[in-house]
Formats: C-alpha cells, sequence, structure tokens
C-alpha cells in the first residue's frame, strides 16, 4: 500500500501551527486511500524516524520542523537532519519540507544522496498570526495552511513535481490577489509574506516524478456485466415455504 508519513513536531509556537497545517493533510490521505504514518510530537527525532523509514516503505514524506541553509530539526529543536549527515535517510522519497531556509544546501544534498524529489523554502518561510483567535480560526494564518494544504493534495493526487511546485505557486498568487485591495498594515504584511514565501520555494529532483496514489479497483464492462448477472440471480432467487 502507497504510504505517507508526516513528521509534525509542535512544541513551540510556531510549530503548533505548522503542525495543524500538516494534520490537515491527514483526512486527505486517508480519503485516498493512503496508509498514514504520524509522527508527531516526541516522535520526531533522527532515531525514530530512522527507524520507521528503515522498516517501512514510505513514498512520501510531509516533514514539518525548524530549520536553517544546513539544519533541520525536529522535537524541542533536536537536530534531525545536517548537510551531509542523516540525510541519506530520505533516499527513495518523495517529499515537501516546511521549514525554513533548507532549500539552500540540505535538501540539494538529499536529492544528491538519492531522495527522489522535494519541494521546500531556500528562505526563512514567512507567515501572520493574530493570537486573539485560535490556530484554527485564524484569518491571519489561513493563506499559509491553504498553500501548504495545497501542496500537500497536489502529492497525493499524484502530480509531478513540477506540477506540485506549480500549484503552490499559484496558490500564492491566488491569496494575494484576493487580499490586495484589504485595507491594514496587517493585511500589507500578509501579502508581503507570501511574495517572499512564494519566490523562496523550490523544487529539487527529478521534475517530473510523482507519487503513485493507491490503486483504486476498476471494473471492465465485461466484470461489471458478470456482477451484475449474478447480483440478478441472487435477488430473483425463491426462498422454500415452510
Amino acid at each position: 500500500m502507497t504510504t505517507v508519513l508526516f513528521f509534525r513536531p509542535n512544541k513551540d509556537f510556531a510549530m503548533q501551527y505548522a503542525s495543524y497545517w500538516l494534520g490537515e493533510g491527514i483526512p486527505e490521505a486517508q480519503r485516498r486511500g493512503y496508509r498514514v504514518i504520524d509522527m508527531i510530537e516526541d516522535a520526531c527525532t533522527f532515531d525514530r524516524l530512522k527507524a520507521v523509514l528503515e522498516e517501512e516503505k514510505v513514498d512520501v514524506c510531509i516533514m514539518g520542523g525548524h530549520g536553517n541553509p544546513t539544519v533541520f530539526t525536529g522535537f524541542e529543536q533536536q537536530i534531525v537532519f545536517k548537510a551531509c549527515q542523516g540525510d541519506e535517510v530520505m533516499a527513495g522519497t518523495i517529499s515537501h519540507f516546511l521549514s525554513c531556509s533548507v532549500g539552500q544546501e540540505l535538501l540539494p544534498d538529499m536529492v544528491s544522496k538519492g531522495a527522489i524529489s522535494t519541494i521546500g523554502y531556500q528562505v526563512d518561510f514567512q507567515f501572520m498570526v493574530n493570537e486573539s483567535f485560535s490556530i484554527e480560526q485564524d484569518p491571519y494564518a489561513e493563506p499559509f495552511k491553504d498553500i501548504t494544504v495545497t501542496i500537500i493534495k497536489k502529492l497525493l493526487d499524484g502530480a509531478t513535481l513540477k506540477q506540485v511546485w506549480e500549484a503552490g505557486v499559484a496558490k500564492c498568487n491566488e491569496w494575494i490577489q484576493k487580499l490586495w485591495n484589504k485595507t491594514g498594515t496587517d493585511w500589507a504584511e500578509v501579502i508581503a509574506c507570501l511574495e517572499h514565501d512564494r519566490d523562496g520555494m523550490i523544487a529539487l529532483g527529478n521534475k517530473e516524478s510523482y507519487v503513485l496514489p493507491p490503486k483504486i479497483m476498476r471494473l471492465t464492462i465485461p466484470q461489471i456485466a458478470g456482477l451484475a448477472f449474478i447480483f440478478f440471480l441472487v435477488v430473483s432467487h425463491k426462498s422454500p415455504q415452510v
């Protein structure tokens, strides 16, 4: 079965948002028939991730964490990957990294060690929040959640890396257009963050790579006719009277 892994540390404020956004992708994966591995909070360490990737056939990894050009962290900002160290465990995977600046050095290094493809950011990922709202209802954070979930859904639908990147950029542009006439400096900052993230989104690896979605049973016309005939025999059969 095609498997997607979600990696969601949520110890600090920023990661609580990221974990929530990635979590919105879990029902999307389940609806599409994927097997889901959800690694959350203290499970988000290198040792636990390495063990899962060695024991399981994981096709897609959706990764949240803090980062910089050479480092990606998990639970309590413990180092998970460092360029040239540890990232080889991602060989054979397609991934999305919601993390600051890992697209500069870490993700290219990961691809050089056998990762099929990945999409992430080569800039610090910026987003706006309003603490007057809950994480689930924050209108300032909504565009960034929508972009993240759009990327996840496109990956799960079997889009190529190029198509996934294009969908992420298009969703950024859609939100910029939608917010353009809103008044207030806060919304201007949201737009600035969207433009910053859009311009820093990077796709690496095989641009035509894609994950093969779970198989859906497809019946031929003769198979359908055969099933219909069997159904007819069953419903038309009369039980003996006693």
